[in-house]
């Protein structure tokens, strides 16, 4: 009554419940008199004290979805921009590339056609993905148009300038987003390429086939291999890498695109002899009942090679979703 004196101006009994829940105060309800000014017995106010804290965990429930909501947003947005950072990271090294072969081979024609060809490419795929940047989402929605998964591979290959053992199989058309499925080529190869630098031969192999009502593409080199704990608590988790300036979320990327084709992803490594990964896509006939059977979220691995000794153990994954 002596707090709120406008509120209640005449006499009685007046009671404040404080609105608390897990020691936090989020408000207060003040009760006023009954009619007549009959006094609450024991039973109401001890009920009034329930109704408080219910009230109080309402609130709180409230608080903390706001909270929730903010987090998932900032959380796509982080984990989109890190896809971005790791895609620029590889355009970044394709032009480190060919600026540290510029010196030798800059009065060789077919070079500096090639370096123009390689810059231009480099931007165009910078500006493109500023353009996915500007309009950011918080799922993987693939823009998904037929495609010859041979002709995509070999247009990576070419870009990348890399000199691999291909060996293509006539395949029907599969239903992908082309610039997220070159990513995802454009991972796996540079991955095989970095690990079979490591050893003698340096061999990298790319292989397309068919499976079922599913295109394989394969993609396998002859490098360091990863451990059985590696596959087991480090591939495709986020921000975990082996390498000195790995980012960590390549293969991470990879699997989410993959599983936004309703594919699936497997892994077998050898230490000391090498890695081989095989990435299926269901037909493009089949590719929309895929895609609808396919889990919508993503416990995310990522993964960069390790390089460990050369024990003789063999170790394979697949990714936990199991398309039809």
């Amino acid at each position: 009554k002596k707090a709120t004196p406008i509120q209640f101006p005449h006499g009685g009994h007046r009671f404040c419940v404080p609105l608390k829940a897990q020691d936090q105060l989020l408000g207060i309800a003040i009760l006023a008199d009954r009619v007549d000014g009959i006094r609450y017995t024991q039973e109401e106010l001890d009920l009034l004290g329930c109704l408080g804290g219910q009230a109080a965990c309402a609130l709180l429930n409230l608080e903390l979805t706001q909270e929730l909501i903010g987090a998932r947003e900032l959380t796509a947005f982080q984990t989109m921009s890190t896809f971005f950072v790791h895609d620029m990271k590889n355009l970044a090294s394709r032009l480190n590339l060919t600026l540290s072969n510029m010196p030798e081979h800059f009065d060789d024609p077919e070079f500096r056609k090639d370096a123009l060809r390689t810059i231009g490419s480099t931007v165009e795929r910078i500006n493109l993905l500023i353009t996915r940047l500007s309009t950011l989402r918080s799922s993987l929605v693939p823009d998904l148009a037929e495609t010859d998964i041979n002709q995509l591979v070999s247009e990576v290959l070419e870009k990348l300038e890399m000199t691999v053992s291909k060996n293509f199989q006539s395949l029907p058309k599969v239903l992908v987003d082309r610039e997220q499925f070159q990513s995802v080529v454009t991972n796996l190869v540079l991955n095989a390429s970095e690990a079979a630098y490591a050893s003698s031969e340096c061999r990298v192999s790319v292989e397309t086939a068919q499976s079922d009502d599913r295109v394989i593409l394969s993609v396998e080199d002859d490098g360091c291999g990863m451990s059985p704990e590696f596959l087991e608590k480090a591939l495709f988790r986020p921000f975990q890498s082996t390498k000195k300036q790995g980012l960590g979320i390549g293969m991470f990327q990879s699997k989410a695109i993959v599983e936004a084709h309703g594919g699936r992803i497997r892994v077998v490594s050898e230490l000391g002899k090498g890695t081989t990964f095989k990435v299926s896509i269901p037909f493009a006939k089949y590719a929309k009942h895929a895609r609808l059977k396919s889990s919508p979220n993503i416990d995310g691995r990522s993964a960069s090679g390790e390089c460990g000794s050369a024990h003789q153990t063999t170790s394979s994954l697949e990714s936990p979703i199991q398309n039809g």
